[in-house]
């Protein structure tokens, strides 16, 4: 008698439950395309549908947002990741034009290649420059212009500011900097590198 108790105990909290998860529904969702205004059914909803759309579009918006990758991405540059050795470089971009040893820091040397400059501490790229004649970037989340405004445009006010320039941190502590020169404050070259020394 207790077990069929029970079980009626149950099926009275169960109905319970989804008699209110029907209630508690929106009597009218529209369709993404009818919320942000793409097709109408009829005349008579035109009105739901108008006074829905903003909210179920911002909504939309956020939550592809949220599905997206981050949109700073400075982790491979041209090509150079961030992270690779020397023989990466050179398997993924060739041999350079040119390569020089800094006189004062010997484990220092700088790569030269048609359009950037690669630099390496020991065996690792240390960062990699590009200056401002060249007209655009490729980075791992697309390619953008090099201008300050193209910079701002697409990912707004810089981060942080220096006396030299101005710059971008992503999520995974990769810098971006937009030296700038001091008398006429154009721009010189975009560096990329590691916001802190790596252990």
């Amino acid at each position: 008698m207790k077990r069929i108790v029970a079980l009626v105990a149950a099926a009275c909290l169960l109905m319970t439950g989804v008699t209110i998860g029907v209630l508690m529904r929106p009597a009218y969702a529209p369709s993404p395309a009818v919320a942000v205004g793409l097709a109408v059914a009829d005349d008579s909803n035109e009105a739901a549908v108008r006074a829905a759309s903003p909210a179920y579009s911002a909504f939309l918006q956020d939550e592809a947002a949220m599905s997206e990758e981050p949109a700073l991405d400075f982790s491979e540059v041209n090509g150079v990741g961030l992270s690779d050795a020397k023989e990466q470089v050179v398997t993924e971009i060739g041999i350079p034009q040119s390569a020089q040893r800094d006189e004062l820091l010997p484990e220092q040397t700088a790569w030269t290649y048609p359009g950037m400059e690669v630099g390496f501490t020991g065996g690792s790229v240390e960062y990699v420059s590009v200056p401002a004649g060249e007209g655009r970037i490729e980075l791992e989340s697309g390619s953008l212009p090099i201008s300050l405004e193209g910079w701002t445009e697409a990912f707004g006010q810089p981060m942080f500011t220096a006396d030299d320039g101005v710059g971008y941190v992503d999520e995974r502590g990769f810098a971006a900097k937009l030296f700038l020169d001091p008398l006429s404050g154009e721009l010189v070259s975009i560096d990329f590198f590691w916001s802190s020394p790596q252990q």
